[in-house]
């Protein structure tokens, strides 16, 4: 039980974060701004559809692309948006390095 024990501290550290703090910040600012959830999820959409057909070797749609790159411009001048998803990345990095000194002191197969 004490690796699980170890598990909760880990994550009791990580809500402690500056990284964490951040992105809570961020997120409790778009939370209020119903026009910015809206933009934030159709861009979030339209990048999803964009990697799964290149996941699949598929070429998106000419027209999806067009509507992402207007997205991503309406995203790159939106303040609190990027402060989000620059936040939301910090946190995704720290918890992949942590996954990968996990992976690497268990010498666990990496696949990729």
């Amino acid at each position: 039980m004490a690796v699980y024990d170890k598990a909760y501290e880990l994550a009791r550290e990580l809500k402690e974060s500056p990284e964490y703090k951040e992105y809570q910040k961020a997120r409790s600012a778009l939370e209020g701004n119903e026009s910015a959830l809206s933009l934030l999820k159709k861009y979030r959409r339209q990048q999803l559809l964009i990697q799964s057909a290149a996941i699949t070797g598929q070429q998106a749609d000419e027209n999806l692309k067009t509507e992402f790159a207007k997205t991503q411009e309406l995203i790159n001048m939106h303040g609190p948006i990027q402060r989000f998803l620059q936040a939301e990345e910090r946190v995704l990095v720290m918890m992949a390095d942590i996954q990968k000194i996990l992976n690497d002191a268990l010498n666990m197969l990496e696949y990729m």
